[in-house]
């Protein structure tokens, strides 16, 4: 039920029952939206705490899906190539019974150089780090309506095959805040762009609510096979025509599907869940006995849900699970948006 919902959010069900349950839902999207517009302007009144080091904000105006995480990780990567030392500040999203996030784990096994400080108060967090991590600039995921925290750059992640969902607030759509708060944003990264058809028209779109911001285009790049368990490195050609299951619990399952596809995986079935889920052995279970009925002995996932499963690692007797790392590679802009970056690092 939980997947048909979103699926009507980002506006890819048509048919009365979607329209009823979104106008339904639509009167509570002026709630939120109400909320959203007070909790902006306390923060105005109040004013946000500013670092003493640049603070780079990397966002999105849309719930989940479109490819922070990834961005988080490359410019990391670049600064750290540049000669600049970086603070990642994540939220992170799991329950305090949990030790760290999927995206926490996530950064430290890709980026295990660059420290990763997690939790909802990014304020403490910088306080906490000063004087103790050596920093020259703060890189803060999911920031981009973080009003607490001063920035001094705002890059906005959007996917290009689905930017704004049906165009409304939530709960009835995908979106944060209404779109012209676009306006605050300096560089708009374009993501998945290799899915998707209408890359100018966002672009023009974009250009119309905020003409001074940079674009760029990005799109997710195979970097090979892993073992789950072991981390063994996997022939490149590891999955090709061979019959997998695939399964993944992030913001766009459909993104993790087509990269499979055009890795030449042939998917006998996939198994989504909702962004951030934890899985139990039951869930693992389920996989597994379709796995077992469709003679299926490999199953794949993302980097992301890997790290939440090892430890159901003596369930996959006989069976092999593997995860392709996904990177993001810039097409258009790269240049211009690194030197933007390094920028406001030397500011």
């Amino acid at each position: 039920m939980n997947q048909y919902l979103l699926s009507i959010m980002k506006g890819q069900k048509s048919g009365f029952i979607a329209q009823l349950i979104t106008y339904l839902l639509v009167p509570w999207s002026y709630v939120y939206g109400l909320g959203v517009f007070c909790h902006r302007n306390f923060y105005r009144l109040k004013g946000a705490y500013n670092a003493s080091k640049p603070v780079i904000s990397i966002g999105n105006i849309t719930a989940g899906g479109a490819g922070k995480t990834p961005l988080v990780i490359w410019l990391a990567r670049h600064l750290q190539d540049k000669g600049f030392k970086s603070i990642i500040l994540i939220r992170g999203h799991m329950p305090q019974s949990s030790k760290d996030s999927d995206e926490v784990d996530m950064l430290n096994e890709q980026i295990p150089y660059i420290p990763v400080l997690a939790g909802a108060d990014r304020v403490t967090n910088i306080r906490k780090a000063i004087g103790v991590l050596p920093v020259d600039v703060y890189i803060a995921d999911d920031a981009f309506q973080h009003w607490p925290l001063g920035r001094d750059l705002n890059i906005v992640a959007i996917d290009a095959g689905n930017p704004f969902g049906n165009g409304f607030l939530l709960p009835a759509g995908i979106l944060r805040e209404p779109l012209p708060a676009l306006k605050r944003a300096h560089v708009f990264v374009l993501t998945k762009t290799d899915g998707s058809s209408g890359i100018q028209v966002l672009a023009s779109r974009l250009k119309e609510i905020n003409p001074k911001a940079l674009i760029v285009e990005s799109r997710y790049k195979a970097t090979g096979v892993v073992g789950v368990f072991d981390d063994g490195v996997l022939p490149e050609n590891f999955l090709n025509d061979r019959p997998v299951v695939g399964f993944c619990a992030i913001g766009d399952p459909l993104s993790f599907e087509l990269s499979l596809k055009n890795s030449g995986v042939k998917i006998s079935k996939l198994f989504s869940f909702m962004d951030h889920h934890i899985y139990t052995r039951g869930d693992v279970q389920r996989m597994l006995k379709f796995c077992l009925s469709q003679d299926i002995q490999v199953l794949v996932t993302t980097h992301k849900d890997a790290v939440k499963l090892r430890v159901f690692n003596d369930l996959f007797v006989g069976l092999r699970l593997v995860y392709i790392p996904i990177q993001l590679e810039i097409t258009k802009g790269a240049d211009e948006f690194i030197q933007k970056v390094i920028s406001v690092c030397r500011n």
